[in-house]
């Protein structure tokens, strides 16, 4: 049974890393040229922790967000900044 948990460990954490990577990393990039002085930029390293956190959890659902990854950094960009935007106002 610890075998088990320790194969589900590493998945759930190579899961976050990739997520991570592949999700975050490229959102940022989006949100740094559309919108400078957000609050999640200055708060990068916060920001990732929590999403790796969150993938980690959830890793087998993070399967098809990797599969739809353009889909998912479209629609992960445009809450970001909704939520920035009501934060700011």
């Amino acid at each position: 049974m610890s075998e088990i948990l320790m194969y589900y460990a590493v998945f759930a954490l190579s899961g976050g890393i990739v997520s991570t990577w592949a999700l975050h990393r490229p959102s940022m990039y989006i949100i740094e040229e559309i919108k400078p002085d957000s609050i999640v930029l200055r708060h990068k390293a916060l920001s990732a922790l929590c999403f790796f956190s969150f993938a980690t959890v959830v890793a087998p659902f993070m399967i098809p967000c990797l599969y739809y990854e353009s889909h998912f950094i479209d629609t992960f960009v445009e809450s970001i900044l909704k939520i920035d935007s009501k934060n700011t106002s």
